[in-house]
């Protein structure tokens, strides 16, 4: 939420929150299980303020759709102009859209918006029957074309469930096999610059329920999950797609809206209530922090090194050794700093040429068993195998080729470089020693392909990982910013130029390293005191 300031009739300045806005349009339902009452719900439960362009009006229930009333186009065409008037919304959702005429319409509004705000992501989620018993259809047949002219060429991303799939293709898709979807959605992404998330939901010959995200920049990325047995789950499809609206209008990219939606989805199978002789609603979870509810991601092109799922952790690290844990890219500094008495530490040697690269991991290993260190290697993954590192650290680049089998073998803690949601989802499988998340705050050591994730989505990083995994922030972290960092509960803080760039550096990781202690270990005014005059002795 966004803090604005508004004032009171008597002038005084009162702080107000600005709710992301996703606008929802779609049908009405009666019943509130689906529809736009699932919309509201959803939006409202992830914090969200949803507002309604009302498509239809449907007098339905539990068990069956007995009438669709599509609004007027007058109605229809003044509820965006109203709106449009008023309030910019973060987000916008798309659903049941009846009639021929009513696609038209909103084919020109999306035009309308993403021409002058053409970064608010629009979701399609193509409506076109509902899941009840009977008298289900919503939608006149004979409306694909109109779809695929006004609105697949206005939206960010298309949600639809096999079926949808199949009336969109005008083909059988008869499973969620990677290459096939592929192959039967490529023609439509040439022609519009719009995703395919395609539910594998109704494929009832897997045993798990996967979700394919289909584009042109990827083959195909999957977000797998176990296949849930649950009666109450009319609007499956309304809460997913409204999820990830609500996701992305939070801020979230595409691929971590996606990971969470599908979170928020499992868990709300599970939660789902019974109202009525039918299928109840879904309920409500709110915020995803739930490891288990999060997808495993694979992927149709990846190598199987990074996909394949080790049967036992990696070796685990001493959280109590992870306080401070500089990133450095000398053995000067590394020497520099376990003198003072860190005790997690890493070396990153960016240039992969450096005639000395050997001796400086040899040495680096050396002063980490001198000083009692867990001392990690940057990228070199089989030079740290070879001279027997403590541990190794990778990006997510790495994990497209290092041997991770070979690297537990030789009993070497590993460390991952994660960017968000997806990338905590994709690592899971792999059970690393700890997950690093950042980049916390603009850096200065190199350019970021992702904006800074900051502190409250840290936090929510560090409770859903909790217990699970230790976790290390890193990215932008000053000396001023610990307090801050420590405060969301992660288990280190990884600092590069707050201590190589300080005037005074032995002093600075005295400070750091006292400031990164839990209350309770804090050493007492005098013997802090005296730590912080002998280091000032040191620099003299």
């Amino acid at each position: 939420m966004k803090n604005v300031e508004k004032e009171k009739a008597g002038g005084v300045a009162v702080s107000a929150s600005r709710m992301p806005v996703v606008w929802c349009v779609g049908g009405s339902d009666s019943s509130a299980h689906a529809g736009l009452q699932a919309d509201l719900r959803t939006g409202q439960d992830l914090g969200c303020h949803v507002q309604t362009i009302v498509t239809s009006v449907t007098a339905q229930n539990s068990k069956q759709v007995d009438l669709v009333e599509p609004v007027s186009l007058e109605v229809f065409n003044q509820q965006w102009i109203t709106l449009l008037d008023d309030v910019i919304p973060d987000a916008i959702k798309v659903s049941l859209l009846p009639t021929e005429n009513l696609i038209s319409e909103c084919g020109h509004w999306l035009r309308a918006v993403r021409e002058k705000f053409p970064t608010v992501p629009v979701i399609f989620d193509p409506v076109m029957a509902a899941s009840t018993n009977k008298g289900n259809q919503l939608q006149e047949s004979g409306v694909v074309g109109a779809l695929l002219r006004e609105i697949f060429p206005n939206v960010t991303l298309v949600t639809p469930n096999l079926h949808e799939a199949e009336v969109l293709l005008g083909n059988t898709v008869n499973s969620t096999s990677p290459s096939e979807l592929y192959a039967r959605v490529s023609p439509w992404l040439k022609d519009f610059n719009t995703q395919w998330f395609v539910k594998g939901g109704h494929d009832k010959t897997q045993d798990v329920s996967c979700d394919w995200l289909l584009s042109n920049e990827q083959q195909a990325i999957g977000f797998s999950a176990p296949r849930l047995t649950a009666h109450n789950d009319r609007g499956t499809g309304c809460t997913l797609s409204t999820a990830i609206a609500s996701f992305m209008a939070h801020g979230y990219e595409l691929l971590d809206a996606l990971t969470l939606a599908k979170a928020y989805i499992s868990e709300a199978l599970s939660l789902g209530v019974e109202i009525g002789a039918g299928a109840g609603p879904l309920g409500p979870p709110s915020w995803p922090s739930t490891l288990s509810y999060f997808p495993t991601i694979c992927s149709s092109v990846s190598s199987l090194k990074t996909r394949v799922a080790m049967e036992d952790e990696f070796a685990l690290v001493q959280t109590s050794k992870m306080s401070l844990y500089p990133v450095l890219d000398s053995i000067e500094w590394l020497e520099r700093t376990l003198k003072q008495g860190v005790k997690t530490a890493q070396l990153r040697i960016k240039n992969p040429n450096d005639p000395d690269l050997d001796e400086h991991i040899r040495q680096a290993i050396a002063l980490g068993r001198a000083y009692d260190a867990q001392v990690f290697i940057n990228d070199y993954w089989e030079k740290a195998i070879e001279y027997g590192a403590f541990g190794v650290h990778l990006g997510q680049e790495d994990l497209e080729i290092a041997d991770l089998q070979q690297i537990k073998e030789a009993g070497l803690r590993l460390g991952i470089s994660t960017h968000g949601y997806f990338e905590i989802a994709k690592v899971l499988s792999i059970k690393p020693s700890y997950v690093a998340l950042g980049h916390i705050f603009p850096t200065q050591t190199k350019d970021m392909p992702s904006s800074p994730q900051g502190t409250k989505r840290l936090k929510r990083y560090v409770a859903l990982l909790k217990g699970h995994y230790s976790t290390v922030a890193i990215g932008g972290i000053s000396e001023s910013r610990v307090a801050a960092v420590k405060q969301t509960g992660v288990d280190s803080i990884a600092l590069v130029t707050a201590i190589t760039l300080s005037p005074e550096p032995e002093l600075a990781i005295k400070r750091i390293l006292l400031a990164c202690k839990k209350p309770s270990d804090h050493e007492s005014t005098s013997s802090t005191a005296s730590v912080i005059d002998s280091a000032k002795q040191e620099e003299g």
